[in-house]
């Protein structure tokens, strides 16, 4: 895995912008809003927790009153489309525009409800309602999040330069995402569900809308959501985060122009990209099918020219896979150098019709 570095440099380009994000009162959410507003951002922040809410405001306003940002605060229940929606719509009646969008809500899931007594044919006769609150808040909120999102952030595309990337999404997911969770069917379930939403956008939301997506992926972490397991974590003197440690990945991530379709796990502090050896390997794991699963991908008409956008201007690199696909493509290279250093290749294909 190739290790990601904070940089304070990097996180100062969060001075200024206008920031969306759920979550925002407690644990890893405070951590953030209280770095983007150090940083000098416009932070609009949405929490179930109205107290904590309020006081996060208080404290941020009287604590470092010379930031250069501001902090709002609005009372949110992610499962609930029209609050998410003014979340929104606040910053962008104020100030036109949003560029920064962070879903950080989330809730662990309850104990026992695939335990034997949960399991008889009685107990199956209702649906668990605990159940439908961690898939609805732990995904099924995060796909509406990401396409409000996308909604605002392209409504003033023609004040943004062809190949800025500087707006940009990230969303919170966790080790169970990347990874089995035992006991954790629902939560492991929308955590890596996360990640998939990821990577179905990355290439679309940057060839079409300049727009950035990542994922943070934090193991364990010292906020009450790890409560039951603290004394099994201190006993094995295992990692653990500091709620800041994570946020400074979040911020590195929505502030850094070059980091597109990254799923980072922080560990102990430190973050890594799983996504750089998953793509790196593809060959190995997927087999003789790699061949077989591009071309399929171009007869579905997925490949194209954002497939190769993703893969040359935002990774630097051009798989050997892709190279197949491109038997049949009409292509012409621009050779532009960009700010990232990196040659700029526009395609025209024959399956374009996504772009």
């Amino acid at each position: 895995m190739a290790e990601i570095f904070f940089s304070s440099d990097i996180a100062d380009n969060a001075k200024g912008k206008v920031v969306v994000m759920t979550g925002g009162a407690q644990g890893i959410g405070a951590a953030t809003t209280s770095l983007l507003y150090e940083r000098g951002a416009h932070v609009y922040f949405g929490d179930v927790d109205d107290i904590k809410g309020h006081q996060m405001v208080s404290h941020l306003q009287s604590s470092m009153p010379h930031s250069g940002g501001s902090v709002h605060f609005q009372k949110l229940d992610v499962r609930n489309y029209n609050e998410q929606l003014q979340l929104f719509k606040t910053p962008y009646e104020e100030r036109g525009r949003v560029d920064m969008a962070i879903s950080c809500a989330a809730i662990i899931e309850p104990n026992g409800w695939f335990g034997p007594d949960q399991l008889s044919l009685e107990a199956v006769m209702t649906e668990p309602q605990p159940l439908k609150n961690t898939i609805d808040i732990n995904l099924t909120s995060v796909v509406l999040f990401c396409r409000l999102a996308l909604a605002f952030m392209k409504a003033n595309a023609d004040t943004i330069n062809s190949g800025d990337f500087y707006k940009s999404i990230v969303l919170v997911s966790s080790i169970a995402g990347i990874t089995e969770a035992a006991g954790l069917f629902a939560y492991s379930a929308a955590k890596h569900g996360i990640i998939g939403l990821m990577r179905s956008l990355r290439a679309l939301a940057a060839a079409k809308f300049n727009i950035r997506i990542n994922v943070v992926c934090p193991w364990a972490t010292d906020t009450q959501m790890i409560d039951n397991v603290r004394s099994i974590w201190d006993k094995h003197q295992l990692p653990l985060n500091a709620p800041s440690d994570v946020a400074q990945f979040i911020v590195q991530l929505a502030a850094d122009k070059s980091l597109n379709g990254k799923s980072v796990l922080v560990a102990g502090g430190k973050g890594y990209d799983t996504e750089e050896g998953i793509d790196r390997t593809m060959s190995e794991w997927f087999g003789p099918l790699t061949e077989d699963f591009w071309r399929g991908q171009k007869a579905l008409g997925t490949v194209s020219t954002m497939i190769f956008f993703y893969n040359v201007l935002l990774r630097g690199c051009l798989l050997t896979s892709d190279i197949r696909v491109m038997n049949g493509l009409i292509f012409e290279t621009c050779a532009i150098l960009n700010e990232y250093n990196v040659i700029c290749i526009s395609i025209r294909g024959l399956n374009s019709g996504l772009v």
